[in-house]
């Protein structure tokens, strides 16, 4: 029994109550662990308040395709991004989620080769969208992305007002990608599922998600190699090593995340695609992704160019976006020199997923080291 005044009881079960919603919180956007159930949607549908919408507002106007790529990282999302960005009505906008996050903020660098401001297609996205709009707009957009565009999404039940105008200035972000880049389809390859979970319930937008997956003892190979900080090279803070668990643990639940998103939007609107497909033979896999996309002028894959890819204007993503041309080729060298051990452990963690994903459970004695 605790002496003293009540009160002191009763503050301290509230401190300890708060406490526990906060590492819940906390631990559930680290770990991207929690996936929006249909009760949570079909409240934050009765609960939104719609407001009166604008003239000319997206409500009012035919819904932009979005192609949304999801996935873990190293999976070869932003190289998909490019091969998209090929076609001439697609605009390849990289992982656009980053733009009022780090990117803009930071003037990082564009695809095209100069920092973002520098940009002439990305200064004049910017510029269009923050038309009417207060000087505050990259900060408040924001803040409003780490409430309503993480898996757990509480802030789009809590903050209504707040929650609506965020998905109008996500709607009016993509009218200006398409206005600016005169590109009639935009894909965004910010890859984490929570982001998409938010666009599928925004005014304006037709989403189609393409799952991205590769086989993960290649991601966690991958990401156990670093890399410092270079700006120019696309490299835009220090990438240290991630240890095999985690990424095993992680490659998992953005999966089982990114499923769940599919499921949503339905079979119509979503598709799964291998890495490993992929990189072997891209075009019947872009074949696969048009088909999805609800754009007369989308659905010929002949409009995208053979040879090497020409990055354009993605804005972050992986470092191959800054290379001037991208030949595709299979990355499998962890095959040959990740030891046993390691691609065991990476093995038995993810084995729910494996034979899902299509993938081996072992490899042959010429395909990985003993050690």
């Amino acid at each position: 029994m605790v002496r003293g005044y009540p009160g002191r009881q009763i503050e301290r079960v509230v401190t300890h109550r708060i406490v526990l919603a906060n590492q819940v919180y906390m631990g559930c956007t680290l770990v991207s662990a929690a996936v929006l159930p249909d009760q949570v949607h079909g409240a934050e549908r009765d609960l939104a308040d719609p407001g009166e919408p604008a003239p000319g507002s997206a409500q009012q106007r035919a819904p932009i395709p979005i192609i949304y790529i999801a996935g873990y990282g190293r999976s070869g999302t932003t190289l998909l991004d490019i091969a998209l960005g090929q076609h001439p009505e697609i605009m390849g906008g990289g992982e656009i989620a980053t733009l009022a996050r780090h990117v803009w903020p930071n003037d990082e660098y564009c695809a095209c080769g100069v920092p973002v401001r520098q940009c002439s297609t990305w200064s004049g996205i910017v510029a269009r969208w923050s038309e009417g709009e207060t000087p505050w707009l990259i900060p408040e957009f924001r803040r409003a992305q780490w409430r309503t565009e993480t898996l757990v999404g509480l802030g789009r039940l809590i903050e209504r007002v707040r929650s609506s105008r965020h998905a109008a200035r996500t709607a009016k972000l993509f009218e200006a990608i398409v206005a600016q880049s005169g590109r009639a389809i935009v894909v965004d390859s910010s890859k984490l599922p929570g982001r998409a979970f938010a666009l599928a319930a925004t005014p304006g937008i037709q989403l189609t998600v393409v799952h991205v997956v590769r086989d993960p003892r290649g991601v966690a190979w991958s990401l156990k190699k670093g890399f410092l900080r270079q700006v120019e090279a696309g490299v835009q803070r220090e990438l240290r090593p991630k240890p095999l668990l985690y990424t095993a643990l992680r490659w998992t639940i953005v999966n089982l995340a990114a499923e769940r998103l599919c499921r949503r939007v339905g079979a119509d609107r979503s598709l799964r695609v291998r890495y490993e497909d992929f990189v072997a033979d891209p075009r019947p896999v872009l074949r696969d992704i048009l088909a999805r996309v609800d754009h007369e002028d989308a659905r010929e894959p002949a409009s995208i160019p053979a040879g090497p890819m020409r990055p354009q204007h993605q804005v972050a993503g992986s470092r191959h976006r800054m290379q001037p041309e991208i030949v595709l080729r299979q990355d499998e060298v962890w095959k040959k020199v990740m030891p046993r051990f390691q691609r065991w452990l990476v093995t038995l963690v993810c084995a729910p997923l494996l034979r899902r994903y299509g993938y081996a459970f072992r490899l042959t004695e010429s395909e990985g080291r003993k050690a």
